[in-house]
């Protein structure tokens, strides 16, 4: 993944939060704006630690590879504890959560296709 990709990506996914967000404190209040706005920074964050992952790993030797296996697991039990801390709290709104994880991917899919379709 390209350095310019990432920052497109992550430029559109906060563009598009920002009336996600205002969308769901209407319909839900303060807990469906948290919600909202926690699902989609979790994503795009855990987005932007994979793609640094990627690059790291290859541009770096063979031998770093068993210490990539446990930065997966490091990023999977900090996104899963935060979110679950989120949940039982009260705080966010669960569906409000799952709609903001949910915003990533249809944005990574349009520009990846956009970058395809003018790369050629």
């Amino acid at each position: 993944m390209s350095g310019e990709f990432v920052s497109r990506v992550s430029l559109v996914m906060l563009i598009g939060l920002a009336p996600f967000v205002a969308c769901c404190g209407l319909l839900a209040g303060w807990p469906g704006a948290i919600g909202g706005l926690a699902g989609g920074l979790v994503s795009l964050g855990s987005f932007r630690w994979i793609a640094r992952g990627v690059a790291s790993v290859s541009a770096a030797r063979a031998g770093v590879l068993p210490f990539s296996a446990l930065a997966v697991g490091v990023r999977h039990l900090v996104w899963f504890g935060a979110l679950a801390i989120l949940l039982w709290s009260g705080a966010a709104h669960p569906v409000a959560l799952i709609g903001g994880l949910s915003l990533l991917p249809p944005v990574i899919v349009a520009l990846g296709l956009s970058a395809t379709r003018f790369s050629e």
